[in-house]
């Protein structure tokens, strides 16, 4: 019987966190610190109520709402006092997909500073999904809806694009924009990012002649990028000679 309560509700406050991301009223961060702040609220309060009495029970609540409204506050006035920031410095990231953990690391040690700096913008991929899902995306994968945002046209490609989040949130953190998209689409996907990306990061550790999805991003990137604006990142595991011909044919 429970469950048939809580269900609705939980659902609804699902709900409402997938439009409130949307909106820009919270952002992944806000949202974590959101958490751990009614943990905390809730644990101190149930502990207080054991000790002093059912009422205490309600003060976890009272200050969750404090935190929240405060927070929010401090937060719209630091934005009204920086001003609305225009677009940043947009990241395109490229990589091996194959790389697993080690692109998670590079990842989370680049969003971590790039992020103050401008968007981060890249294809999915199953080596950063558990990084990088949104609340929203996470929503449509629980109720089966996650193939409505993979791009699978010339159409829905430019929808993607226009719907593309480059303004900071209220935490003044840019947001990852990843695009989803099939074996005959990703193609179209990365000549339109690049022609809107500012500068273009590639991961090529463990490149090789089998890797035939990064000759074609390099042989792109020679084409249609300026030198200055491509950092390419290699190791031990990269096949440099073969890298070297690669961009000198």
């Amino acid at each position: 019987m429970s469950l048939v309560v809580v269900a609705p509700i939980g659902w609804g406050l699902l709900r409402w966190i997938r439009r409130s991301y949307e909106q820009k009223r919270i952002s992944e961060q806000g949202l974590l610190l959101v958490a751990i702040g009614l943990f905390f609220g809730l644990a101190h309060s149930i502990g207080l109520a054991s000790m002093s009495g059912s009422g205490w029970v309600v003060i976890g609540a009272i200050a969750f709402a404090v935190f929240v409204g405060v927070s929010r506050v401090l937060m719209t006035r630091a934005r009204s006092q920086l001003g609305h920031s225009s677009q940043g410095v947009n990241l395109l990231l490229l990589r091996v997909f194959a790389l697993g953990q080690r692109s998670d690391q590079l990842f989370q040690s680049l969003s971590l500073h790039w992020r103050h700096i401008g968007s981060i913008l890249m294809i999915a991929g199953p080596d950063l999904l558990n990084t990088t899902i949104e609340p929203h995306e996470f929503l449509d994968f629980v109720t089966g809806k996650l193939a409505r945002r993979f791009i699978d046209s010339p159409q829905t490609l430019a929808q993607r694009l226009k719907e593309r989040d480059l303004e900071p949130d209220l935490d003044r953190r840019f947001r990852v924009n990843d695009f989803f998209c099939y074996n005959d689409t990703w193609r179209l996907a990365l000549l339109s990012l690049l022609e809107t990306s500012d500068v273009v990061l590639m991961d090529l550790r463990s490149f090789s002649q089998q890797r035939a999805g990064c000759i074609f991003e390099i042989n792109t990137l020679i084409h249609g990028v300026p030198v200055e604006q491509v950092v390419l990142l290699v190791d031990n595991t990269t096949d440099t000679a073969f890298l070297q011909k690669t961009i000198q044919t």
